[in-house]
């Protein structure tokens, strides 16, 4: 029978076709198994999500490979950096005259490969880059999230530390600052950077700096003293006063001391829930400095939702104190009017310490003229004699610092003439100052 049907040629075609299309098959999957074989056994992938600080350094060192000035789809990052900053493809947008005064600025570029597949080469070892996006709903916001995968063929999980470390260097900056981090996706990202700022600068009432330092730096020593005791390990500050005296670049002044960063937190953006603030607050990363402004502006006197946000007094309140909470948290709150907040969130355990920084006192303004004509090229005795002059003439514990500087960048290449010809315009005190309810006068520390 086998002989009769080998000899039928329909059979025996058909078998060669089988065959045939069998071999086919395979030759055509072998490809893929080769492959699934080599990513198997010689390749190393890793994800990052655009939530992780990380995804920023990828894209500032992606932009910086010689793949990127070949390839031709793009992503466009833009960043600002410093005038003075040694960088490629940055373009200014300030005269010659800012550039002077130090404080211009330029815009970077940052064109990296867009989203799609991408082969590159890293420390001769092929790479393959694959950066996806999807499309988010928030709220009536539209919005996207990005992943980076990258393959590394024959890499190792050094050589992938080696790579996140070299984007790490080349994207973050060269002199000390303060990275300033927003919120995304219910995550932090940092979102610019500010140099550090020279703490003589920064003129307050008498020992009102050196005191929040002092208690900083004793907080970051006393961990085991907060375990030892059952105490959270957590610290809050109030810092009140009229605006213009220094209030948030207190913050900053002392995040660029000790070497934290600052999460400014808005509670004022509607798409904001008490679960999405929860999550907030328990991501903050270390080192950071959290950073809630103008506090009294978001809540009604009862504890309802406020007319701007979709947050909670409730929800805030127990999102700084959640069993979930970050142990050695800072919190700083600002305010401009310290008697509508709510008793809750000033409690002792929230708010550690007060700190009331009123208008500009003499001894204030005084200070302030020769630290910023310091160098001016006038003998050190007149210069004396100017501040006096000057101070002489400020209303005590009536104008706000920021008008006391607005002054002398006027006059800031006449030290004499910002001596002689000072003249503050004095507000009207609001109902408040007329009820004593609203504290002026020099910086202080409440305890």
């Amino acid at each position: 029978m086998f002989e009769t049907l080998n000899q039928n040629p329909f059979f025996s075609g058909g078998i060669w076709l089988m065959v045939v299309g069998a071999a086919a098959a395979m030759l055509r999957n072998a490809p893929g198994r080769i492959w699934t074989f080599v990513e198997r056994r010689f390749a190393i992938a890793v994800e990052v999500p655009d939530r992780d600080p990380a995804f920023r350094w990828l894209q500032v060192w992606l932009a910086s490979q010689p793949y990127a000035g070949r390839a031709r789809d793009l992503s466009l990052a833009t960043t600002w950096v410093p005038a003075d900053a040694e960088t490629e493809g940055a373009v200014s947008f300030d005269d010659d005259e800012a550039a002077a005064r130090g404080g211009a600025s330029r815009v970077k570029f940052l064109l990296s490969p867009a989203p799609g597949t991408h082969w590159m080469v890293y420390q001769n070892r092929l790479v393959i880059l694959n950066r996806s996006r999807r499309d988010l709903q928030a709220g009536n916001a539209r919005t996207f999230q990005e992943t980076l995968t990258l393959q590394v063929l024959g890499g190792s999980r050094t050589l992938i530390e080696d790579m996140l470390e070299e984007a790490r260097a080349l994207a973050c900056p060269k002199s000390p600052g303060v990275s300033i981090l927003t919120s995304r996706y219910e995550s932090w990202e940092a979102t610019s950077w500010q140099p550090r700022r020279p703490l003589a600068s920064l003129v307050l009432g008498d020992g009102v700096l050196e005191d929040v330092l002092d208690d900083l730096r004793e907080f970051s020593r006393s961990r085991t003293w907060y375990v030892e005791r059952g105490v959270p390990y957590r610290r809050g500050y109030l810092l009140h006063g009229p605006p213009g005296n220094g209030k948030t670049t207190l913050v900053l002044a002392a995040a660029g001391e000790l070497n934290l960063s600052v999460a400014v937190l808005s509670l004022s953006n509607r798409v904001l829930s008490d679960d999405s603030l929860r999550a907030m607050v328990d991501a903050l990363p270390p080192a950071t400095i959290l950073l809630i402004e103008d506090v009294d502006c978001v809540f009604k006197t009862e504890r309802t939702t406020g007319d701007q946000t979709g947050v909670t007094l409730s929800g805030l309140l127990n999102a700084l104190d959640g069993v979930s909470s970050r142990e050695g948290r800072i919190l700083f709150l600002t305010t401009n009017h310290p008697e509508r907040l709510d008793p809750a969130l000033v409690r002792p355990g929230r708010v550690d310490k007060r700190v009331s920084l009123g208008d500009a006192t003499r001894s204030q303004a005084r200070r302030l003229y020769l630290w910023f004509y310091r160098g001016c090229g006038l003998a050190d005795d007149r210069l004396e004699d100017l501040a006096e002059l000057f101070a002489e003439q400020v209303p005590e514990g009536e104008v706000c610092m920021a008008a006391v500087q607005e002054h002398f960048l006027r006059h800031r290449s006449s030290p004499e003439a910002a001596a002689h010809e000072a003249d503050f315009e004095v507000p009207e005190p609001s109902p408040a100052d007329a009820n004593g309810e609203a504290s002026k006068g020099a910086a202080e520390i409440l305890a």
